[in-house]
């Protein structure tokens, strides 16, 4: 298998998982990849991250297209999280002279993941000089891990920031420029909202560190998908800087569950409404769409409305799964709304106000709820609430 050039001097050595449709309990239908670098110096060269335990065969299969394994001086661990380093040991075994170097916080975590193994932790002011060219390294905990790091290669102007900047993207193309910059940043978005919404405030500091540090990378090579460069790495580091910035945008995401149709119709009637009032929506069935994507979408929006019918008592489990999945994201500083209908007794559209509540969303206005089927007066009423949203939604800073 061909290793690929990233610069001079680096290539990409990592693997492509076409069949990955989970991670962390959302949906990837476009897969991933588990990224690895190989950097030569004149003295010896370094393995930047490894891969998961299956497919540590087709990364030495691409380190051995550029150099025999066992000439590798250095493996670097940014990162112990499973597809990143449960390999380790068995890339270790076909570099045996590979020095082995992780953050403080890193050291403990492949001993933890590894039986015992011992590695060397590296200080954020060390230096290693692999010969001509050198690796620096910068502490990211909880980015998004506690044990995260990034690496740098200031000769080449590359940073190796393992997760951050990540998506996850399966392609034949390794550059977000040969895949298309906007589905590249659109991957990137679902990547932050679903992994690094709840840990935004380190992700500000990490880019914040990188300008104080002085580095100026050119490249920017994760750990996940395709790499940054040129106009693509310029429109990268904007999307982050909104996203740790919280910038919003006049826009409300509408997500909703259906049993007979009428929560749907009340959704229809309530998108009307706010886009009556000139605001941006969108409106997704939970049944259709995966949660990360209406995640996503929620990423620069200002408020969050959410629907469903009552069954037992409650709301359907595809709403409360949703609540669920996005309690741990903490999609906070946004207004939620709740709407439903019910038969015989009612009940979803408060334990729904209960749940989203808890987590830290405003709900200034009242719920909106209808028996059976809905009437033309009853549709023309949601609409009226999604104008009352739309116009909350302009009114927020």
């Amino acid at each position: 298998m061909r290793a690929v050039p990233v610069t001079d001097g680096i290539w990409w050595v990592g693997v492509i998982d076409w069949g990955l449709r989970d991670f962390h309990g959302y949906e990837t239908p476009r897969g991933s990849t588990y990224n690895a670098y190989l950097v030569r110096g004149e003295s010896t060269w370094a393995l930047i991250d490894t891969v998961k335990t299956a497919f540590v065969p087709e990364l030495l299969s691409r380190v051995a297209d550029v150099i025999d394994p066992a000439e590798v001086g250095l493996i670097v661990v940014n990162h112990v999280e499973p597809d990143h380093n449960s390999g380790l040991r068995g890339v270790m075994a076909a570099m045996p002279s590979a020095r082995v170097v992780a953050s403080a916080t890193g050291v403990k975590g492949v001993a933890e993941y590894h039986d015992g193994l011992v590695v060397e932790a590296v200080a954020p002011d060390v230096a290693i000089d692999l010969g001509g060219r050198t690796l620096r390294f910068m502490p990211a905990p909880m980015v998004h891990w506690p044990d995260s790091m990034l690496t740098y290669c200031p000769e080449v102007r590359v940073l190796m920031p393992n997760d951050a900047f990540g998506q996850h993207l399966a392609s034949s193309g390794r550059f977000a420029d040969e895949v298309g910059v906007d589905l590249a940043i659109e991957e990137l978005g679902i990547y932050y909202a679903n992994i690094l919404m709840p840990v935004h405030a380190q992700v500000a500091k990490m880019v914040d560190k990188i300008t104080e540090a002085g580095w100026e990378p050119e490249v920017i090579a994760p750990s996940h998908g395709v790499i940054w460069r040129g106009d693509a790495l310029a429109a990268a580091y904007q999307a982050y800087e909104r996203w740790t910035s919280g910038v919003k945008r006049d826009k409300a995401v509408v997500a909703y569950s259906t049993m007979w149709g009428s929560t749907k119709m009340l959704a229809e009637a309530v998108v009307d409404g706010i886009t009556a009032a000139g605001v941006e929506v969108g409106l997704y069935d939970l049944a259709v769409t995966s949660g990360a994507k209406v995640t996503y979408e929620l990423l620069e929006a200002k408020a969050l409305v959410l629907g469903s019918p009552t069954l037992h008592h409650g709301m359907l489990y595809r709403v409360a799964g949703f609540i669920q999945y996005i309690e741990g994201l903490k999609p906070v500083d946004r207004m939620a709304a709740f709407f439903g209908s019910f038969g015989w007794g009612g009940g979803a559209v408060k334990q729904m106000r209960e749940r989203v509540t808890a987590i830290g969303l405003e709900a200034p206005l009242e719920d909106f709820s209808e028996k059976f089927k809905p009437t033309s007066d009853d549709l023309t009423a949601a609409e009226a609430w999604g104008r009352q949203i739309g116009e909350a939604v302009k009114a927020r800073a």
